[in-house]
């Protein structure tokens, strides 16, 4: 499995197989343009404009929302033959329930037999409910930006000891095209803290002992205007 970080939120998995899965494209508020890419599959946390931005992927893709405060699943086939089976997990964009910043939707699936948890905007570390219903993760990818809008550091790895996952990937957090969120990335403190110079990544095998990977700000001016991997 490929995973490339498209900056912010979003991230673009692409299996063995050639299949192409986005999360969280963005539209407005993000200071950069989403780049040209194409993708089978967009997968959409909520309906924020740094978040909900499905129509400015290529390719005609089958786009996922969240459709009901209940757990939910959806098979799809992608354009590979390939059938990709994704869980949508309710969860809340603040600590109040959602009666600030409304509902948010966890995205959890497996390709290449590496289970990926996608928080969103999670606002909350996780219930009983939802530790069960998502069950454990290989790929754990959360927010970090804390503030008003979403879990920080702290509940961060709060959420890696619950989902037990063995990669964590951060997002979400304040660079210079994000100026509005209040938590950078360098402020994340573990002790197993992988950090990338670029926007793709290999994942073939876990780690033995937990890592958190880390894409700094860098590695957004390494994201191209068009994307073809």
């Amino acid at each position: 499995m490929r995973l490339a970080y498209l900056g912010h939120s979003s991230i673009l998995i692409i299996t063995s197989k050639g299949s192409k899965i986005i999360i969280d494209p963005y539209n407005l508020k993000v200071n950069r343009k989403f780049p040209k890419v194409e993708s089978d599959i967009v997968l959409i946390s909520h309906e924020h404009p740094d978040h909900n931005g499905a129509l400015l992927v290529k390719g005609s893709p089958k786009i996922l929302r969240r459709t009901s405060n209940f757990l939910s699943s959806f098979e799809i086939k992608t354009s590979k033959n390939e059938v990709i089976e994704f869980l949508a997990v309710p969860s809340f964009h603040d600590g109040f329930e959602g009666k600030k910043l409304g509902p948010n939707t966890i995205w959890v699936f497996t390709v290449d037999g590496i289970k990926v948890a996608h928080c969103g905007d999670l606002g909350h570390t996780l219930k009983e409910n939802q530790i069960k219903e998502i069950g454990i993760v290989d790929v754990l990818i959360a927010p970090i930006g804390g503030g008003d809008y979403t879990i920080g550091p702290k509940e961060f790895l709060v959420v890696m000891e619950q989902l037990k996952s063995m990669i964590s990937i951060p997002i979400h957090y304040k660079t210079s095209y994000t100026p509005w969120i209040k938590v950078s990335v360098d402020e994340i403190r573990y002790p197993g803290i992988q950090t990338f110079d670029d926007y793709v990544i290999y994942i073939q095998s876990l780690p033995e002992l937990p890592k958190v990977f880390v894409f700094p700000e860098e590695v957004w001016q390494k994201i191209p205007e068009e994307i073809n991997i």
